[in-house]
């Protein structure tokens, strides 16, 4: 690989666009901002960087995030992997013993140092240590909102992983809104929105209005997440309409009522064709109450 109209609540990203998918296309997309901010790496402009295999041996159902390749002049390569973990799970530290061991039988000790970094993109992750019997497996376990310092995210390409910063600046939705817009490439583009939405609340609904200040509008439309907005945004429009007809309606054959608005959304809602039936065929108001 080389180097390379407002809604009042942000929908729940689908499936296919959850933390594990949207960090490893960060990943891919920005190798040595990412070994450099979260796993410590110290590279020069020299070092060549590949993406390594995921994949573990005779076990294709069990993968590995993503693993990198650092080569050297003078030492052994280096070999980064790195893990997405969202929660905790009984088994996790067991399977990172077994992807150590993967890693440990391609590439070889005299030629190779493993280094194996997991993210915590809530926090609340294993501290880095794990013993059984005469077993022990050291890692770097990196919780995102407490152990990244927030202006340097801001800073680089990750910038959107400060979302969940415990210790925000005041103007954080704006300088992530900054650093999406300033990035070149669409697809990128579209995993920074992405990642950025699944912070959710407010703090999503503020990145969201930032970017269309942006004129990025176009850009939105093409995310997961602003297809959601725009399809719950028409059928808010095409609900509205429904209603103001019914208003409309009452107001031609019965006058300006006290309960005008009230009674055509109720209306609208119950059996909005069969009442239109009803008026255009002159039940009374009483009737026409009686089946809301």
């Amino acid at each position: 690989m080389t180097d390379s109209v407002a809604a009042d609540a942000v929908p729940p990203p689908t499936p296919t666009r959850d933390f594990d998918g949207l960090y490893k296309a960060l990943l891919e997309a920005h190798p040595r901002d990412a070994l450099h901010l979260l796993c410590g790496a110290r590279l020069d402009g020299q070092t060549v960087i590949l993406d390594g295999p995921t994949e573990q041996p005779r076990q294709r159902s069990r993968q590995r995030d993503k693993v990198f390749l650092v080569h050297h002049d003078d030492m052994p390569a280096d070999i980064y992997h790195l893990e997405v973990q969202v929660q905790r799970t009984e088994d996790f530290q067991e399977r990172m013993v077994a992807y150590w061991a993967a890693l440990a039988l391609k590439y070889r000790r005299a030629q190779h140092r493993i280094h194996q970094v997991v993210l915590w993109p809530l926090g609340g992750g294993f501290p880095g240590r794990f013993e059984r019997d005469q077993a022990r497996l050291d890692y770097r376990s990196v919780n995102v909102p407490d152990d990244l310092d927030p202006s340097t995210l801001l800073a680089s390409p990750l910038a959107p992983l400060a979302l969940w910063t415990q210790k925000p600046p005041g103007d954080l939705a704006e300088r992530v809104a900054d650093r999406i817009a300033a990035t070149g490439a669409l697809e990128e583009q579209l995993v920074q929105i992405e990642l950025g939405m699944l912070v959710g609340g407010s703090l999503a609904v503020q990145v969201l209005e930032a970017l269309r200040r942006r004129g990025m509008n176009d850009v939105l439309e093409q995310t997961e997440s602003g297809r959601e907005i725009a399809r719950r945004n028409r059928e808010q429009g095409l609900e509205q309409g429904r209603v103001d007809g019914m208003r409309a309606l009452l107001r031609a054959r019965y006058g300006d009522l006290a309960d005008l608005d009230d009674l055509a959304r109720r209306l609208a809602d119950s059996d909005h064709d069969g009442n239109i039936a009803r008026i255009v065929a002159g039940v009374t108001l009483v009737e026409l109450r009686s089946y809301d």
